[in-house]
């Protein structure tokens, strides 16, 4: 479940409990964003298993139909529209879904009885999807590589954010191979969240981490190529300068951008569209007269503007917009965000807790709307249901109530790892038995728990809260 986390979760409920009430103001907002429930709805019943997954990406193809990549995915066998059977779905890394007229079909490794990530791990790496294009008859797919690595100390750690290439053929989807870009020679940074053509060249975006104010953000970069993303790369450096040395990369402003955003060209300007980062439910565009920006803070001069707020749900958080501009009504865009829990558990409950929302986007409106419009992610409240910690097969569990990791169904010597979304061990123990493990301290974020042992590996997300 790839998510946009750079401050605590503890400090994102208490602005979301002190934020005053959307709906209260007198002047009106202008309409710039209305739902799209009949692309919603075509995911409600996909052939092939997929059931419910986030980052929903999308890639016109030559032929008419389009192709989606798809983060962690719950694959398997549903109770009813909005419901999963917990014995009969696994959940897989990434995933895809070819989109053939109303036919939606789902791409994933594996069997249909024991299904794995469409873009394949290696050891106990696995990769998370970003942007991808087709060249000529092959789909290439951006890719994060989320390793763990042996840094030298007990246990282990993890490199997140290396940027690598899945291939397939196409129309087979027969999987090529998975290597790395030989011009991103620094894994700090992660491109292509967003790969877009314009005039002579393929833009390929990224972001790379930095750190201000005790804050941690990325800021947006930029690389070009000018007919295949295998040929070595050209970063942005600066007005007017582009170098095939990474080093020389420059940010292309000062805005924070969110893991996943869109640019798209319109009457020869250009607007980038996001989710505000730190989960905030927040949409925002900003304007520049290139596609190099610069794209910048509205205190720093950019023109930016906030269109949109999301009324907040209890359990539930957004994040990571991307557009899909090649479904279009009356003139405005299609854009999705991503739809998540705060209980892991209720996502067998209702998929929708765990389902990108769809909506049409008038662009040049919202650069301009003064008042942003109030969306929702629910026509009516939906509850989160408590922790369930009979998932069939899995030895894990958390309890929000005391702050513990529950390990159960243990009877050998068995190790527990949990490292923070940065690739830091925060702990390390080795359990023999059931037991409850103490994470109170790790309160506040989401956390990736790694249990080895004889019987194998089991790594699991938590929220700790």
């Amino acid at each position: 479940m790839r998510r946009d986390i750079s401050i605590p979760f503890r400090y994102i409920f208490l602005l979301m409990l002190l934020a005053k009430p959307f709906g209260t103001c007198d002047l009106q907002a202008q309409n710039v964003i209305w739902e799209a429930p009949e692309h919603f709805d075509k995911f409600t019943n996909v052939a092939g298993g997929w059931c419910a997954g986030d980052a929903t990406i999308s890639l016109p193809l030559p032929d008419g139909k389009t192709f989606w990549l798809f983060g962690d995915s719950f694959i398997g066998t549903k109770s009813g529209d909005f419901s999963i059977i917990p014995s009969g779905s696994r959940m897989i890394n990434n995933c895809a879904i070819i989109e053939e007229g109303t036919s939606l079909t789902t791409l994933h490794g594996g069997a249909a009885a024991n299904p794995s990530s469409f873009i394949p791990g290696e050891g106990a790496d696995f990769f998370w999807p970003e942007h991808a294009v087709m060249e000529d008859d092959t789909i290439k797919v951006f890719s994060v590589r989320v390793k763990m690595v042996d840094n030298g100390v007990p246990g282990f750690n993890f490199q997140v954010g290396t940027t690598y290439k899945a291939s397939y053929t196409y129309p087979d989807f027969e999987y090529i191979e998975t290597t790395k870009f030989k011009s991103v020679t620094d894994s700090t940074f992660r491109f292509g969240a967003c790969v877009v053509r314009s005039g002579e060249f393929t833009y390929i975006f990224g972001i790379k981490d930095t750190i201000s104010g005790g804050f941690k953000y990325p800021l947006p970069y930029l690389a070009r190529v000018s007919e295949s993303i295998d040929e070595p790369w050209q970063f942005y450096a600066g007005t007017d300068t582009w170098s095939a040395d990474i080093k020389d990369a420059v940010p292309l402003g000062d805005r924070p951008m969110s893991e996943s955003f869109y640019v798209y060209e319109k009457n020869g300007k250009f607007y980038l569209i996001m989710h505000e980062i730190w989960l905030v439910g927040e949409l925002f565009i900003l304007e520049a007269d290139d596609i190099t920006g610069p794209w910048n803070r509205k205190s720093s001069g950019g023109i930016e503007n906030k269109f949109a707020e999301i009324t907040p749900h209890t359990g539930n958080i957004t994040y990571n917009l991307f557009a899909h501009p090649h479904f279009q009504k009356e003139g405005d865009i299609l854009i999705s965000f991503n739809v998540n829990t705060t209980n892991f558990n209720s996502i067998y409950q209702d998929t929708r807790n765990y389902r990108a929302r769809f909506f049409w986007l008038d662009v040049e409106g919202a650069v301009t709307a003064a008042i942003p419009d109030t969306i929702k992610i629910f026509d009516d409240p939906v509850g989160i249901a408590g922790v369930d910690y009979e998932i069939p097969g899995s030895r894990l569990a958390y309890d929000p109530m005391t702050g513990c990791l529950q390990v159960k169904n243990i009877a050998a010597p068995t190790s527990v790892e949990i490292f923070g979304l940065d690739g830091r061990l925060r702990l390390r123990c080795e359990v023999r038995d059931d037991t409850e493990v103490n994470c109170n301290h790790l309160r506040g974020g989401l956390m990736i728990v790694r249990l080895h042992g004889r019987w194998g590996t089991e790594t699991r997300k938590f929220f700790f809260r």
